[in-house]
Order: structure tokens, then C-alpha cells, then sequence
């Protein structure tokens, strides 16, 4: 029996879902692990603990998660139909303010956890919060996001296709190329 089109278009979905998430995963894993390379190279000889490489994948897929659900919600397409910078400043502006509300969120919940009450876990929080270190981290992590952003829409607008051809050159059928390298 013929699989239906409804279980060929789930499947497919489904695929390139993992696919997404993978390459997101992969993108922001090893964007944190250069940032955490960074960081310890800064802080060498300093005494300061810096977080593993372990934490560092960890967090590129907690990254991936939270931006495929932020993504699934109606207000990150509000500019559908304009240019592409107006799709990418917000979208990056969204997803900014959702990590600088986890990167407040996460110490203030793990002191409450440990018997703090509310008003001493904020205040620790945003101590910690507001430490240079902290802002050196999320600027490098903006930075990531911006990109992430940038090649998703391009990726988005142009085609998938047409964009791996553009990255990677000919990976198909010959003759089915064009030449992108002097579109920008």
C-alpha cells in the first residue's frame, strides 16, 4: 500500500524540523564554545571559574529549543511582507530580550531553589546580572543571534536550495547552477 500524502507531508515536516533543530543546535553550540574559549582566555590566571564545554553544548541546544518555540509564535512574522531588515532587527530584537530574560531568570530560579527568598534570590540574580562578564558573554551571544537571524531570512527568501548552491557550490544535478558569487 502507497504511503498516503498526509504521511509523506509529516514525514517531511518532521525532517526538516530535525534538521533545523540540528543545524541550530551545531551553530550556537559552537558559538558558545568560542565564547567560552574567549572567556578563559581572558580570565586566565585570574581565578575566576568559568563554565565547560559540556554547559557550552548543553546550552546550544536549550538555545535551539527556546528559538524553534519563540519562532513558532505569530508575533516574530509581523513583517512578512516588508524588507528583510525590517524581519531581521525585530526578530533579532525578540530573541535578545528572550535571552536576556533567561540569563535573569536561570540564577533567580536556582537561588530560589536553594531556600533563598524571592527578594534576596533577585537581588543576588541581578548582581550577577549585571557583572561585565556576564555583558561581555550577551554581547557575543547578540551577535551569534544576529547572524542566526540574518542566515535563517536570507535562507528563508531565497530558497534552501539556491542557498546551500550559493555556500557550497554544485551538489546535484550539473546544469542546474547559477552563478551567485557576484549577486551582492
Amino acid at each position: 500500500m502507497p504511503p498516503s500524502k498526509v504521511n509523506v507531508e509529516v514525514r517531511t515536516s518532521a525532517k526538516g524540523g530535525i534538521t533545523k533543530f540540528l543545524a541550530t543546535a551545531v551553530f550556537f553550540s559552537t558559538g558558545f564554545c568560542l565564547i567560552l574559549v574567549a572567556e578563559r582566555l581572558v580570565t586566565k590566571g585570574s581565578g575566576i571559574e568559568i563554565a565547560g564545554f559540556f554547559q557550552a553544548l548543553i546550552g546550544g541546544l536549550i538555545v535551539a529549543v527556546v528559538l524553534l518555540i519563540v519562532d513558532s509564535l505569530p508575533i516574530v512574522h509581523a513583517f512578512q511582507g516588508k524588507p528583510l531588515i525590517y524581519t531581521i532587527a525585530w526578530k533579532s530584537l525578540l530573541y535578545i530580550a528572550v535571552s536576556l530574560v533567561y540569563r535573569y531568570v536561570k540564577p533567580l530560579l536556582s537561588y530560589v531553589f536553594q531556600g533563598m527568598g524571592i527578594s534576596a534570590a533577585h537581588s543576588r540574580a541581578l548582581q550577577q546580572f549585571m557583572l561585565p562578564k556576564t555583558w561581555a558573554a550577551d554581547m557575543w551571544v547578540a551577535m551569534l543571534l544576529v547572524v542566526y537571524v540574518t542566515m535563517q531570512e536570507l535562507s528563508r527568501v531565497i530558497g534552501n536550495n539556491q542557498f546551500k548552491y550559493m555556500f557550497f557550490g554544485r551538489r546535484s544535478k550539473p546544469g542546474a547552477e547559477r552563478s551567485f558569487r557576484d549577486a551582492a
